[in-house]
């Protein structure tokens, strides 16, 4: 049975977000907090819950979104080699020996996460074919400005030498915040497409999800596929499991290995920054453009958006990649991207 833990619970009073060594995620999530909302609320969300999405853009996104999954997997598959040259833990013994252990716990996300998003993969195929949402891929020039950070940033993640402290927490830290992401997106969505399905029914509990056998998708654009099929997918508590799963993992091996040294916090919280923030921009440009903010033209002008855009420098980042360590910084919490955002999961049931 799924059982529902929180990463941490932080009460407020006298207490610091952004120092809770016993809790590196909320501290993550205590910083750049407008451009976490606008990135999870973003105009794509919303017009998916109403059902106002061309299939163009939906099949467009679905594109970009299978080039993130490839890059997903590879980063996974990178953190397992990590984790068993650097500790006991191997995914032959996850399951059969000192199973308790950090390393051998997120050894078993890893492996769910991976057997997720190949059938989440699959799961596209049938959405493409049931509602029609074809869409060729992209070219080096087409991709997204959020697929191209994104593939930056798995590619630093990978081709950097593991920190000999906590040598899992960077890859870690990247999928925890890409998920995260994604999971309070969709959530968002499906509490908009909640509320409109319940304005002016009488007798209807606003509390009570839409039900998708009763509900008329006859007028949406992508003929209920996002309403029907895309936001509970993603938005269900399974996901929230998930995520949840990965917060705890990570929580409670970063306490275990920081302890009392404030130098050591003070060094994963920097670390973790990096990548939080590079995660955050990919995550907030990789939603479709759906309010006109770029010209018809396309690709030119995104990638030039893109590429001005400074992107939080990451230690050792390698000269031109996206996460090279810039001079200019700016207030990500004032200044809106021109893109937006994306990510993807399947939600995963059992003990990890």
């Amino acid at each position: 049975m799924v059982e529902h833990h929180p990463g941490a619970f932080i009460s407020k009073a006298n207490i610091d977000p952004t120092d809770v060594p016993w809790a590196l995620t909320t501290h993550l999530l205590s910083i750049s907090i407008p451009q976490f909302k606008r990135t999870t609320t973003a105009p794509f969300l919303a017009r998916a819950a109403q059902g106002q999405l061309p299939k163009s853009v939906i099949a467009e996104w679905l594109a970009n979104d299978r080039l993130y999954i490839q890059g997903y997997i590879s980063l996974a598959e990178n953190l397992v080699r990590i984790i068993e040259q650097t500790s006991k833990a191997t995914r032959a013994t996850a399951t059969k020996v000192d199973i308790d252990s950090i390393e051998s716990r997120l050894l078993r996300w890893l492996d769910a996460a991976i057997s997720n998003v190949k059938r989440e993969s699959e799961w596209f195929d049938e959405m493409t074919k049931a509602y029609n949402l074809t869409a060729p891929a992209p070219s080096s020039s087409q991709k997204s400005p959020g697929v191209q950070r994104f593939e930056a940033l798995f590619s630093q993640l990978s081709s950097s030498t593991p920190n000999a402290f906590l040598p899992w927490l960077e890859g870690a830290v990247c999928f925890f915040s890409t998920e995260k992401v994604y999971y309070e997106a969709w959530r968002w969505a499906r509490k908009q497409y909640r509320r409109r399905s319940t304005e002016g029914v009488s007798g209807r509990s606003r509390s009570r999800s839409p039900n998708p056998e009763t509900e008329d998708y006859s007028k949406d654009l992508d003929g209920g596929a996002m309403r029907k099929e895309f936001i509970p997918n993603w938005s269900n508590k399974n996901f929230m499991m998930f995520v949840e799963t990965l917060e705890r993992i990570i929580n409670e091996g970063v306490g275990e290995a920081v302890g009392r040294d404030d130098k050591r916090w003070q060094d994963v919280k920097q670390r973790a920054d990096a990548v939080w923030q590079a995660t955050l921009d990919a995550e907030e440009a990789f939603w479709p453009d759906v309010d006109g903010s770029f010209s018809a033209s396309g690709a030119n002008d995104t990638n030039e958006s893109h590429n001005s855009t400074e992107v939080c420098g990451m230690p050792g980042a390698k000269e031109g990649s996206l996460l090279e360590p810039n001079a200019r910084t700016y207030d990500r919490d004032q200044r809106t991207f021109a893109g937006a955002q994306q990510t993807n999961y399947v939600p995963h049931v059992g003990n990890v």
